[in-house]
């Protein structure tokens, strides 16, 4: 065979891989343009929340109120009515307490003397009732003999408690001797909430 006619043979391997090629170049073109169409990019959009204002839209929405929002201010007693040693029961939103003038300048006390002081009558071990003894100065439990010092903040001094016994915070008008509630200064016991659970049947 002649060089010539060699040159003019087409070796069919060397057709083959070039046809494949091309081939592939163009399905290579072919997918990304419908890969393109079919997988998008993901695209950053803005969301706009548009706010209906109240003239427009009104929305009512129902849940539980309580009937009791904040502590009251009320009347629990006239500097008058106390003598040294000698409590008086009072109830304050619905929950049991006593004021006592300690003849002692007192934590808390408030009055001529600041010898005033008012505390929960239910001992925070297992809500016993807290009875004063004046000569001691504190209110004593006698389910278990628990002891609380009313001159220092009602700090447990004898017995199961290791919390203080929550004291009733007072106001006193020196122009008319009147003592008023305004709260308590610590959880009492038996409830979680001392305002939420409090009653508004309570005397004034």
């Amino acid at each position: 065979m002649s060089k010539g006619n060699d040159k003019d043979k087409v070796d069919p391997n060397r057709r083959a891989v070039v046809v494949g090629g091309a081939a592939a170049v163009a399905g290579i073109a072919a997918g990304i343009l419908i890969g393109g169409n079919a997988f998008p990019k993901l695209e950053t959009q803005t969301i706009t929340k548009t706010v209906v204002k109240p003239e427009v839209q009104q929305v009512t929405v129902t849940q539980p109120v309580t009937s009791v929002q904040a502590y009251q201010k009320q009347k629990v007693a006239n500097y008058s009515q106390l003598q040294v040693g000698n409590p008086i029961a009072v109830t304050y939103m619905g929950y049991s307490a006593y004021i006592v003038r300690t003849g002692t300048p007192s934590i808390g006390g408030v009055g001529p003397n600041g010898d005033v002081v008012g505390y929960s009558a239910l001992c925070v071990h297992m809500g016993g009732p807290v009875q004063y003894n004046p000569n001691t100065h504190c209110g004593v439990c006698p389910y278990h003999y628990s002891q609380y010092d009313v001159t220092r903040d009602g700090t447990p001094v004898i017995g199961h408690p290791n919390q203080y016994l929550p004291m009733l915070v007072l106001e006193y008008d020196s122009s008319t001797g009147d003592i008023y509630a305004l709260g308590f200064n610590r959880l009492l016991y038996g409830v979680h909430n001392n305002i939420a659970q409090a009653s508004t049947s309570s005397s004034s």
